[in-house]
């Protein structure tokens, strides 16, 4: 295994690998070889995720070395901004080299169905590691939603997220450039929790949305300031085939209380912050989560790992973490974004198939103006 992008997330993906080994109780992936673009964050890296004394892993100046000689791994993880996903994806599924990508699977509709094409062409294995589905502790709440024997049937859900409460930079600022992020904080939260909809609720079919920007601009002591271009709030009613109905809100610059709410009603009781709520009560209980499968992993990450493996093995092998679900759920995202800016409501079909696709639009001719920024700074 090789890590291409050492950023935040990496740390997060070594994790799942080691307990993956852990609770394999035999090695499922060595990491060989990592990558970064930043001057010096490998060589860093290499230092905080391995003993001073120990064998870490090869620093490879440049991916494209990965592809052939001595540190070719059997796959990689690719942990850049997605709108290198493809770039950096290409050569890896052309060459037959099983490839775990981070979440969205794209930068917009267009790149996404790019790179589940080049998979099936090559039958090169991938898949897209999406924690809000996977661990077994998230496959036990998602089964006892979906049993509907203490909940009934989903028919309300609320789900509210802000960020960014003390009004600095959110993370890096790549999160708030349209062609780098797509849809902005709302695609890098937003397909979590679209995707967790997708395996509680089922097919999404419309959206209405509304949009605000707050802060055309955002000042960094490190990066200093930079012109912001994405939504910083979103706020939908998405309409699912089930006759579910979701309010969906995003607030990137709020100010004030931390608030993070997702609520689900259903015919029987209610459900929030993993407890139940029965229809005429006001006591909260633990709910009667299956046992679920004790060969899953805990850890996410390591489930999504345990996903490629199988893949490997079989290249297009049933998983969870399935690239065209990933798409589904920046399909929705995409869908709001389009009905914000048309003013209409949107089917998520269309923009599936590319006949709903004027926001999208924006996002490649914002595109086209990321070569005249650094990445090295930005990342």
């Amino acid at each position: 295994m090789a890590f291409i992008g050492l950023g935040q997330i990496s740390g997060a993906h070594f994790h799942g690998l080691n307990k993956l080994n852990l609770h394999r109780a035999e090695p499922g992936f060595e990491l060989i070889a990592v990558t970064d673009p930043q001057p010096g964050r490998a060589e860093t890296w290499v230092r905080e995720h391995f003993p001073k004394d120990a064998v870490g892993p090869k620093i490879v100046a440049d991916y494209r070395e990965l592809l052939e000689g001595p540190h070719r791994p059997d796959a990689v993880s690719i942990l850049v901004p997605h709108h290198l996903h493809l770039e950096i994806a290409r050569p890896f599924l052309e060459a037959g080299i099983a490839v775990q990508m981070q979440k969205p699977i794209g930068l917009a509709i267009r790149d996404s169905h790019e790179i589940i094409a080049l998979s099936t062409k090559h039958r090169t294995p991938l898949v897209v590691s999406e924690p809000s589905i996977l661990g077994r502790q998230r496959r036990r709440e998602i089964e006892w939603i979906k049993a509907g024997t203490q909940l009934g049937e989903p028919t309300v859900l609320f789900d509210q997220a802000v960020i960014d409460m003390k009004g600095g930079f959110f993370m890096t600022p790549w999160r708030h450039l349209k062609g780098m992020a797509g849809a902005g904080w709302f695609i890098d939260h937003g397909v979590h929790q679209t995707h967790w909809m997708l395996e509680t609720l089922g097919p999404c079919e419309s959206v209405m949305a509304r949009t605000r920007q707050i802060e055309p601009t955002r000042k960094d002591a490190r990066w200093g300031e930079v012109k912001v271009d994405t939504e910083d709030v979103a706020a939908a009613v998405l309409r699912f085939a089930s006759g579910a109905i979701v309010q969906f809100s995003v607030v990137s610059g709020g100010r004030g209380k931390e608030h993070r709410l997702v609520l689900l009603y259903g015919t029987k009781g209610s459900w929030s912050e993993g407890r139940f709520t029965p229809a005429g009560s006001r006591d909260a209980l633990d709910p009667a989560y299956p046992d679920g499968d004790v060969a899953l992993p805990d850890d996410p990450f390591a489930h999504s790992y345990t996903e490629l493996l199988s893949r490997m093995r079989q290249w297009d092998c049933p998983v969870i973490g399935s690239p065209e679900r990933a798409l589904e759920a920046e399909a929705i995202i995409y869908a709001c974004l389009e009905s914000a800016h048309t003013g209409r409501e949107v089917r998520v079909q269309d923009v599936m198939g590319g006949k709903a696709d004027v926001y999208e639009q924006t996002v490649w001719k914002a595109y086209e103006e990321v070569g005249k920024l650094s990445l090295e700074k930005l990342t």
